[in-house]
């Protein structure tokens, strides 16, 4: 009988769960590429050469020296100007900011689909992620007791050693708040996770969802608790419907799989990284210096308008 190992994806067991964000972008990436490009993973910052590393790990004063060429992993935090290059995980943010790469972020460790026996079916909606991102009406104890007496569907939020297991969720709910904000720093995560999973998804007005998939097609949104409720109940009372977005989700899935973000990383470290390099090195120092001043005004822009 096949277990849950074997269903699996990509399972780094040391990165299962909630892996902290250096460990997420910069060791699993190591991980994943190290025996087919020619990486190092080091504790301080290389005095020369092409160097991957976080913004939010760079002092607010650093600046690339003459013989190293930064791209900084912004995740989370800030775009920071003193790196030649910014990876953004949200494809909207990096439209808006020039020069930027988007990479997607890479979807779960260990991820566990759900058990197809499970049917269409749909009793258990769950919430993978820190109680402090879903909307606080949705965490809500009384909220959730009218969605269960109103739909017969669970809301679980789950804690962080189960947000690698989809086996008995049958909805994803992916809701930061109502207020329709951007939220132009958050990658389509949960988005991926849930295509992969073979499980419908219900989010919010998060731009990185409305960039990478379709509403209505590979997955649902919801703009308040009451939509939120009629969504579920869709889900559960239209099995096609259930069906058609589980269907949407797979074939978008091999997209974000993990041998896809594997290859994009593999193709920037061999081709995209050393290009820029070479064509930065090339620029006259006026340039340069011109980089620098313009980046520091568009990262401040960036950050004082972010929504």
């Amino acid at each position: 009988m096949e277990n849950q190992a074997d269903r699996a994806f990509g399972c780094h067991p040391d990165l299962q769960g909630k892996a902290g964000t250096t460990y997420s972008w910069i060791y699993q990436t190591w991980l994943e590429i190290r025996n087919t490009c020619e990486v190092e993973l080091v504790t301080q910052i290389p005095k020369e050469g092409i160097i991957v590393t976080l913004s939010g790990l760079l002092h607010s004063n650093f600046r690339a020296g003459p013989g190293q060429f930064v791209v900084a992993v912004v995740a989370d935090f800030l775009p920071h100007p003193g790196a030649q290059v910014q990876i953004l995980q949200n494809p909207v943010h990096a439209r808006r900011l020039p020069g930027t790469i988007f990479v997607p972020h890479w979807p779960q460790q260990c991820l566990l689909p759900r058990d197809p026996a499970r049917g269409t079916r749909v009793e258990t909606a769950a919430f993978f992620g820190d109680p402090v991102n879903l909307d606080p009406g949705l965490a809500d104890e009384k909220f959730r007791a009218d969605l269960f007496r109103k739909t017969g569907v669970r809301l679980e939020i789950r804690d962080r050693p189960q947000w690698h297991d989809f086996s008995d969720v049958d909805v994803v709910v992916a809701i930061r708040d109502f207020s329709r904000a951007k939220h132009l720093a958050k990658p389509a995560t949960k988005l991926y996770n849930a295509w992969l999973a073979g499980v419908p998804m219900l989010g919010g007005s998060d731009s990185a969802f409305s960039a990478e998939g379709t509403s209505g097609v590979d997955h649902l949104t919801a703009r308040s608790p009451d939509e939120l409720l009629q969504q579920i109940l869709r889900l559960k009372e239209n099995p096609a419907v259930w069906q058609d977005i589980v269907d949407a989700g797979k074939k978008r899935s091999a997209t974000r799989s993990r041998e896809t973000a594997r290859n994009t990383w593999i193709d920037l470290c061999r081709s995209e990284f050393p290009r820029r390099f070479a064509a930065w090195k090339k620029l006259p120092g006026f340039q340069q210096a011109a980089f620098w001043q313009t980046g520091r005004g568009i990262y401040f822009l960036d950050r004082k308008f972010r929504s």
